[in-house]
């Protein structure tokens, strides 16, 4: 069964600036991905290197927005 994160939580994280965890690369939060199985993802783009991934939604809650 696909699934997408909450309304609630994209409004939130959708265009965020982040890091991964206190001191890593930065990226952007550029949209969601419907997760066939597991955990739900969302898009992000890394900054530096202009790839984009599938992220863990938990993951990208978990790490801390860049000032």
């Amino acid at each position: 069964m696909a699934s997408l994160p909450s309304r609630d939580i994209l409004d939130d994280i959708i265009g965020a600036v982040k890091t991964f965890g206190e001191y890593g690369p930065i990226y952007q939060v550029t949209g969601p991905v419907v997760a066939h199985s597991g955990d739900p993802k969302v898009r992000i783009l890394v900054i530096e290197s202009g790839e984009t991934l599938d992220y863990d939604l938990g993951a990208v809650l978990a790490d801390p927005l860049k000032p």
